[in-house]
């Protein structure tokens, strides 16, 4: 499935970097030159194993987080080179849902504030009625309704809780929207709802998503394309068909063979690496994985290999990138 188009990305992210400083005076590289880009209406997952850099580089394309160096360019506007008041009104069009429902609502306020706030910090609503009419109407969107306007976020369930976290990304009528693990602290019995929100939901308003996960059902689920990041690093970028059915990375093939599979009568092809993964701080030279890759040549050790095209709208960081089917019946 895809949705990209000819026309020019919404999101054009080049070479961006984020470096961490450590006590002892070095630096700790957790994005290490990542680009992509992103249409209108589409979603993105970033995708890999805990520590890979997914919720920093998430972050960093709304600038919660600054980067060290890179382009960050949203509709043709360089966000990087943005004032902070010139910041702040393109951060209507830009929003996140955090992980943790219970931890991203503030205890103090009503639902009806912390959905409203958005709307009073860019001054959409003239009026309380207005206010509270847009409220109404946002938790109408979500699947809730105007009884739990005076509620607090702890009378909620967890999903609940995302549900009021997602209309309150909507209030301000943005056309991104960085969803960071947004299922994961959630019952496995609610997720799919959430997650079938969120679909609803980009279908009415034409909202991208950067969908960041290690769930890699969900993904399969949600995303039109994937982009698989190793240490920093973007290893494999492709439609998601593409991805789960033929990954082209020694990682990714890994990954999704990790995966765990519903169909009792389809076997996988299961790839163990051997050993951890490195530590941030003390990254190998030449390709990241190659310490844990089952095909790592001698070139892999000493030069870093691009992301580059390897047909069909795919991209892959490897030497000796080359298709596996990960199915075997």
């Amino acid at each position: 499935m895809s949705a990209g188009t000819s026309r020019a990305p919404l999101l054009s992210v080049r070479g961006l970097v984020k470096k961490f400083p450590t006590s002892g005076g070095g630096a700790v590289k957790a994005v290490d030159g990542v680009s992509f880009d992103l249409a209108a209406g589409e979603t993105l997952a970033l995708v890999g194993e805990s520590g890979c850099g997914k919720s920093t580089t998430g972050r960093m394309l709304l600038r919660l987080t600054e980067p060290t160096t890179g382009t960050i360019h949203f509709d043709g506007i360089d966000l990087l080179g943005l004032g902070r008041r010139a910041l702040r009104q393109r951060r209507r069009e830009l929003q996140i849902v955090f992980q943790d429902p219970y931890s991203s609502l503030s205890p103090r306020l009503r639902v009806e504030d912390i959905i409203a706030e958005p709307l009073d910090v860019h001054g959409l609503c003239r009026t309380q009625a207005a206010r509270r009419d847009r409220v109404v109407e946002l938790l109408r969107l979500v699947g809730l309704d105007a009884m739990h306007l005076r509620r607090h976020p702890f009378e909620f369930s967890g999903g609940q809780r995302q549900r009021i976290a997602i209309a309150r990304a909507l209030a301000p009528g943005p056309r991104l929207i960085v969803a960071d693990e947004p299922v994961s602290a959630l019952d496995v019995s609610i997720q799919s709802q959430v997650v079938n929100l969120m679909q609803d939901l980009q279908a009415r308003f034409g909202v991208a998503y950067v969908f960041i996960s290690h769930d890699l059902a969900v993904v399969r689920h949600i995303a039109h394309r994937v982009a698989v990041m190793y240490l920093g690093r973007l290893v494999e970028v492709c439609d998601t068909d593409a991805l789960f059915d033929a990954p082209h990375h020694p990682y990714s093939q890994a990954l999704l063979s990790a995966a765990p599979v519903p169909d009792p009568e389809r076997r996988v092809c299961r790839i163990v690496l051997q050993g951890d993964v490195p530590s941030p701080a003390n990254v190998p030279g030449g390709c990241h994985f190659h310490p844990r890759c089952p095909i790592a040549q001698p070139v892999c050790r000493e030069t870093v290999p691009p992301l580059r095209e390897v047909g069909h709208g795919r991209s892959a960081a490897c030497h000796f990138a080359a298709p596996l089917p990960i199915s075997i019946s």
